[in-house]
């Protein structure tokens, strides 16, 4: 991981780079007076000059839930993305990318199982190298379970790992976590994310992001980032599991939407039915089907970024919740087209939805989230599962060794079996997630009232707020607009603060 600027006195220029997977960031602007200025974090930029709202990264925002590079939030300011290099002179400023995994030497020896594992364990060994306490942060899941059982093998003491709870019994894996610390016979800490800590660091943890960003998991991360640095400097963690070795539920329900599309006649009953069999059982997850299917047969990268945005504010939700004149004049930044483009065209749809999910939606929001948390508190993440070597040993391993017949991490699973708990192995998949829908229609009703639902309010610049409303109110009644109310909240304060 880095991000580095070398600056050539002879030359009288500035060299700067990223890391390959985008773990630490960089950011620059050219002052009025010619100037080149950089940092690490927009807010080291933002005080040099005014800035100005970029309503192009605001439209990317609603429907991604962050603004991916080299859009900051701000016109002035420019992100390097990942795996870039540039220069800067009198003469401006040339960035390009620098890395292809192409170039990345895989070693294979025919074995799957024992490559992966091989791979992992020198990426965990490595990272475990420190002259400060290191430990583990632990969740009930496949991915943080394999870097803590390599990492209690490498070490002559237990490994000190920590979990975030919530009083959410649906959402909470710290049971599960305690049966994996206690097979690894670590020194395990657990703690819980309660409402009432939202209401007390939900503006710190929206502005330590700087730009507009809402990943909610971001508010529990920080809350166990400032336990766990009580205790440690260094911690593990279990990050790009799902992006290189095919983890995410989403990819099995775009693999099936897909096959379904081809069905004659089926796409004509499949968005209406999709939609009565979310609100009859609540599950946004047929509306977000429901959102893609037309897309399905015709255009598949479009069907993928509409269950992907419509996590958040799909196309057809964010026309109804949005101005229209906000809507047309940042058309040519509709965060849907975004992701169909970054998919690329090379392979089949699901190895195409992996590979936007690799290169944009894992180091703009995954590793911003973990790099600013973690930060906030001096504890340095180290990610195994980021290592170069294994994810270029990942992009190589054919697609039915990822998702195959509705099972995820197909390859990965079978080469930690032995290693891991098969309860590990075999137990669905939850993510950190976060009860706000829970907690929006209790301890946080009124706070977020005061925030989102004021007419003089800068969210009214860009939301209809009779819609902004409804979704509330919608929520209130059992409805899951979580995410989307979450997302609500954080651009309203970040607008208070920019805008």
């Amino acid at each position: 991981m880095l991000a580095f600027v070398i600056w050539d006195a002879t030359a009288r220029r500035l060299f700067f780079a990223r890391d390959r997977m985008g773990k630490k960031p960089l950011f620059y602007r050219i002052l009025n007076n010619g100037s080149f200025a950089f940092a690490s974090e927009l807010k080291a930029l933002i005080p040099l000059e005014p800035v100005t709202v970029d309503r192009a990264a605001l439209r990317q925002f609603i429907g991604l839930q962050y603004v991916p590079p080299p859009r900051t939030g701000f016109t002035e300011i420019t992100g390097v993305p990942q795996g870039h290099r540039g220069f800067a002179d009198g003469k401006g400023v040339q960035a390009e990318s620098y890395h292809d995994w192409k170039d990345i030497p895989v070693r294979a020896s025919g074995d799957a199982s024992r490559d992966i594992v091989s791979l992992l364990d020198d990426a965990v060994k490595v990272r475990l190298q420190a002259d400060v306490p290191v430990g583990g942060f632990l969740s009930g899941g496949v991915d943080s379970a394999a870097v803590v059982a390599l990492a209690a093998k490498h070490l002559d003491r237990p490994l000190r790992t920590f979990t975030m709870g919530f009083p959410n019994i649906g959402m909470d894996e710290r049971a599960e976590a305690r049966e994996i610390a206690k097979a690894f016979h670590t020194d395990h800490l657990e703690f819980e994310a309660k409402p009432e800590d939202l209401a007390r660091v939900a503006e710190y943890v929206i502005n330590q992001y700087d730009a507009p960003f809402a990943d909610s998991s971001s508010l529990p991360l920080m809350l166990l980032s400032e336990e766990a640095s009580r205790e440690i400097k260094v911690v593990l963690t279990g990050d790009g599991g799902d992006e290189t070795f095919g983890g995410y539920r989403r990819y099995v329900a775009f693999d099936r939407a897909l096959r379904l599309a081809a069905i004659p006649g089926f796409r004509s009953v499949a968005t209406p039915l999709a939609r009565i069999v979310g609100a009859e059982f609540n599950d946004p997850r047929f509306i977000r089907v429901a959102d893609a299917t037309p897309w399905a047969k015709s255009d598949p990268n479009r069907a993928y970024a509409e269950i992907f945005c419509g996590s958040y504010f799909s196309s057809a939700r964010a026309a109804e919740v949005f101005h229209r004149d906000f809507l047309e004049q940042t058309s040519e930044h509709d965060p849907a087209a975004f992701v169909a483009k970054q998919m690329g065209k090379a392979g089949s749809p699901l190895a195409r939805a992996m590979w936007f999910d690799l290169t944009s939606y894992l180091p703009d929001d995954l590793n911003v989230k973990m790099d600013r948390a973690t930060m906030a508190y001096g504890l340095e993440a180290r990610a195994p599962f980021l290592d170069m070597y294994l994810v270029a040993y990942a992009l190589g391993l054919p697609l039915k060794e990822k998702v195959s017949h509705g099972k995820t991490k197909v390859a990965l699973k079978r080469a930690l079996r032995g290693l891991v708990p098969d309860a590990v192995l075999s137990r669905k998949k939850r993510g950190f997630q976060v009860p706000l829908a829970d907690w929006f229609r209790g301890p946080l009703r009124e706070y977020w009232r005061d925030r989102c639902l004021d007419p003089q309010g800068p969210l009214a610049l860009y939301a209809q707020l009779p819609a902004v409303e409804r979704l509330f109110d919608e929520n209130t009644r059992g409805a899951n607009h979580g995410n989307r109310l979450w997302m609500l909240l954080a651009l309203s304060i970040w607008l208070d603060r920019y805008a």
